[in-house]
């Protein structure tokens, strides 16, 4: 698919045209040690990978689960290993893994470092239905990279925008007046700064 993305590109405006930005999630049906070597080829091609901690566990025939969290020190070591594991030039510049009510592990090629971050919401209480709360937070990390924060700063983006689409069932309400847009009443800035000052 990357190629013929790049290929389009390259036909449709010249050989010196900027290669997008690739954020790659898995599909799960294809989270099998099976396909850990096609895992290992595409990560050669993408930017960032954004599997959920069970997509990623799942290439490697394990289970990322320790009671009702997540096992974070195996996330931690196969994030790492899908740094290191990669051909010499390869695009990849970070792992990026969804890991629900525990939050999300960020991990980087450039400092060869982990970090986790908590999910926004802490308690079950504000949560109504956490589908499309993986496909809110790609949203929000995308949005991120393509303004040129750190892939931490655009994961805290993608945490934020996954916290509004799990407070209902469906979408959140969007009440736009003027230049004031609010999510289910708020405004996605004041959440933002929230949660900045809880990190």
């Amino acid at each position: 698919m990357v190629s013929g993305i790049l290929d389009r590109r390259k036909r449709e405006f010249g050989e010196k045209v900027e290669a997008p930005l690739f954020i790659w999630e898995p599909v799960p049906d294809f989270c099998t040690p099976e396909e850990l070597e096609n895992c290992r080829e595409a990560l050669e091609v993408v930017d960032y990978v954004s599997p959920n901690h069970e997509e990623m566990a799942g290439f490697h025939g394990v289970s990322a689960n320790c009671g009702e969290h997540v096992d974070r020190a195996l996330i931690d070591q196969l994030a790492v290993d899908w740094l290191l594991n990669r051909k010499e030039g390869g695009k990849l510049k970070a792992v990026v893994v969804r890991a629900g009510k525990d939050g999300c592990l960020v991990a980087t090629r450039e400092r060869m470092t982990t970090r986790w971050i908590p999910a926004y919401h802490q308690s079950s209480a504000k949560v109504m239905d956490p589908t499309g709360g993986g496909n809110a937070f790609l949203g929000g990390l995308a949005i991120g990279l393509s303004r040129g924060v750190t892939v931490e700063e655009a994961a805290i983006l993608g945490s934020v925008a996954a916290s509004f689409a799990i407070e209902q069932v469906g979408m959140p309400k969007l009440i736009v007046d003027g230049n004031d847009e609010r999510w289910n009443d708020e405004r996605a800035q004041d959440r933002l700064e929230r949660f900045m000052q809880r990190l």
